[in-house]
């Protein structure tokens, strides 16, 4: 039998149901996200123990606060293309290691520089991770549950930021702000060894970029999976050249155009996304008078994210991407306006946080389900480090033009309102993205 005439054996993977090789996978991917959303939310939690410590204003906080963003937009735009040149697997474990020497840093750190770099350190990883760990669990799971797996990992974030909150409660008492650090730290580093001994490379990366070694890397895995070797590699699309460069790949026109509109709808996106993360809290803080309640009502939103994930990866595979995605954009845009309106109503926000939770992070799910399908495997987590990257620029002015309408005197309902703006935006430009299936 010729190379072309074998059955590619990533469809004999994703067809059957899925062993417990696979749900490994997917297992350790979920496992390294929820570390992201601790180790991202560490600095908040440690925030007013530091401050104290060390007699720092809140320009100099919020300058720490950054530098993990700018960490993430580093690490999305140098991490994603390794995953893509060079393996999924290389590119995990060395996030892992930024992830841990970052936190160990930030908890050794005696003043601001040191942990400016610890929090830049730390961001490189997170950031290099955001692409790489659900691109490899999309791709081993399978056609009927890829969405949902998706999903799950993203939904691990939310709850590695309730974890951060219970362990920063067991170890402010007795090891100050760095047993916060620490405990990040030491969870990196735990799951180093296991990601080392167990996680598999990617099979659509082998198969797709075919690098020197691939047909023996590629049979191991098929043996540890449970799938038949192959006697000779499939061959590649019409105009892919084995072993290119992700630079070549990335600059055709085709993929550029992609590229370019899939990063406008992510940077739209994130300008909403974080304008109403960044400002809920503190508007409904002050809208009650009372700090808790901004506090609570972020819990709720984390609730409400984790549930709202998990349901639009599901609904993802059944009712479709591109309607989930423009349900749950539209839901984002208007819940962002209707909490303009309730922002002082306690009653009315426990129905409203937890929607507004459920639309970011089931919208979170669907656009990046958006962005990884738009791209062939051999630079699906580019595709996805580039448009995180756009992102993050959205990401900063959000907040910023939401700080400056509200300087101006507009009321909240006004601001909330404007904002709501850009999530419709998105919702029209990634509606215009194409989709090219995973393992092709």
């Amino acid at each position: 039998m010729v190379a072309s005439e074998m059955p590619d054996p990533r469809d004999t993977l994703r067809a059957r149901r899925m062993n417990l090789q696979q749900y490994g996978v997917v297992a350790l991917c979920v496992a390294i996200n929820m570390i992201d959303g601790y180790d991202i939310l560490a600095l908040s939690l440690a925030g007013t123990a530091l401050k104290g410590e060390w007699a720092l204003g809140d320009a100099a906080f919020g300058t720490l606060l950054s530098m993990n963003l700018i960490g993430m937009a580093v690490g999305a735009l140098g991490v994603s293309p390794v995953a893509d040149q060079w393996g999924r697997r290389p590119a995990i474990l060395s996030c892992l290691l930024f992830m841990s020497a970052g936190m160990a840093l930030s908890a050794l750190s005696q003043g601001f520089p040191a942990m400016a770099l610890g929090r830049l350190v730390t961001g490189i990883g997170i950031g290099g991770m955001t692409s790489t760990a659900g691109t490899l669990a999309l791709e081993y799971a399978s056609l009927k549950r890829r969405e949902f797996v998706a999903s799950t990992v993203a939904a691990a974030y939310p709850v590695g930021t309730i974890l951060g909150s219970w362990v920063a409660l067991a170890v402010l008492d007795g090891f100050g702000w760095r047993g916060i650090f620490w405990a990040g730290a030491g969870l990196s580093a735990l799951l180093f060894p296991i990601a080392l001994l167990c996680l598999p490379e990617s099979l659509d990366f082998l198969l797709a970029r075919q690098p020197k070694g691939a047909l023996d890397a590629t049979n191991r895995v098929l043996r540890r999976m449970g799938v038949p070797p192959i006697a000779a590699l499939p061959p590649l699309p019409e105009g892919e050249a084995r072993g290119s460069s992700v630079l070549h790949d990335v600059t055709r026109p085709a993929h550029l155009a992609e590229l370019a509109k899939l990063c406008l709808a992510h940077a739209l996106n994130m300008f909403a996304w974080y304008y109403i993360i960044n400002w809920g809290p503190p508007l409904v803080s002050q809208a009650a008078g009372l700090d808790e309640a901004g506090a609570r009502y972020a819990a709720w939103v984390s609730y409400g994210g984790i549930a709202g994930g998990m349901t639009a990866g599901y609904l993802c595979g059944t009712v479709g991407v591109r309607r989930m995605m423009w349900f749950t954009m539209i839901a984002l845009a208007a819940l962002i306006a209707l909490f303009g309106q309730f922002a002082g109503d306690r009653a009315a926000l426990v129905v409203i946080a937890p929607l507004v939770g459920a639309a970011l992070f089931g919208s979170a799910t669907a656009n990046w389900l958006t962005i990884a399908y738009a791209f062939p495997a051999q630079l699906r987590a580019t595709g996805l480090g580039l448009a995180t990257t756009a992102g993050r620029v959205g990401s900063i002015f959000g907040p910023i033009t939401g700080g400056i309408l509200l300087g101006e005197g507009l009321t909240v309902a006004a601001v909330c309102a404007a904002m709501a703006i850009p999530a419709l935006l998105s919702a029209a430009t990634f509606s215009r993205a194409r989709r090219v299936e995973p393992g092709k």
